[in-house]
């Protein structure tokens, strides 16, 4: 079992590693609010991604691959970034700070990290894609074993996006306000450059 658990954390590790929404989210949160906001996300996108393994494990990953699904996850995920792409921006830039901190509170975080995660292509791509793959080569349908998978892919999520949390709540001490100021508006600029890309992707291979 701990054969399946180490390999499971290292193809975790290339689920969460590679630059996507939720590390810059995880890091504009860990700037903002501190380490326990930052892993709130982190824990939404874990459960998000535990209803992916869910559907896959369920033999559901056609719902994924239907192209009313697709539409529907693509649009709504290029609105979510959009959205939270353009809410840090307009908190940053708004004079009134305290009442900047009031409007953050309209989303939590643990649920912005599953709305993120639910809605990313890149999240189903790999879900149906490498986990669906590992599946069938390997795993079968032996539960056991399928747990083992999912929770190193869980512990890989939770330990990279930790880090990440860690750095982005470092950046609290060790940076002037300005300077978080900056940080922050650069990770809410990569939201919306990740919303014109996905719907870009979208268009192109959906319409």
């Amino acid at each position: 079992m701990f054969d399946i658990l180490a390999a499971g954390f290292l193809i975790g590790l290339t689920h969460a590693m590679p630059p996507g929404p939720i590390t810059f989210e995880v890091l504009k949160k860990g700037i903002s609010k501190g380490f326990l906001a930052a892993f709130q996300v982190d824990v939404g996108s874990v459960i998000a991604d535990a209803i992916f393994f869910v559907l896959i494990v369920g033999g559901l990953s056609q719902l994924l691959s239907h192209p009313a699904g697709k539409l529907t996850l693509w649009l709504g995920g290029c609105l979510l970034l959009t959205f939270l792409g353009l809410r840090g921006i307009f908190v940053l830039m708004s004079k009134k700070q305290e009442h900047a901190s009031e409007r953050e509170r309209d989303m939590p975080p643990l649920i912005s990290g599953f709305l993120i995660c639910i809605t990313s292509p890149f999240a189903i791509v790999w879900w149906a894609g490498i986990f669906a793959g590992a599946m069938a080569v390997r795993l079968g349908t032996d539960i056991l074993s399928l747990l083992g998978m999912f929770s190193g892919i869980a512990l890989a999520c939770l330990s990279w996006y930790g880090v990440i949390a860690l750095i982005g709540s470092a950046g609290r001490r060790l940076f002037n306000p300005s300077w978080m100021k900056a940080l922050s508006l650069a990770c809410s600029i990569m939201m919306l450059v990740f919303a014109v890309f996905i719907f870009y992707l979208g268009y192109t291979t959906l319409l």
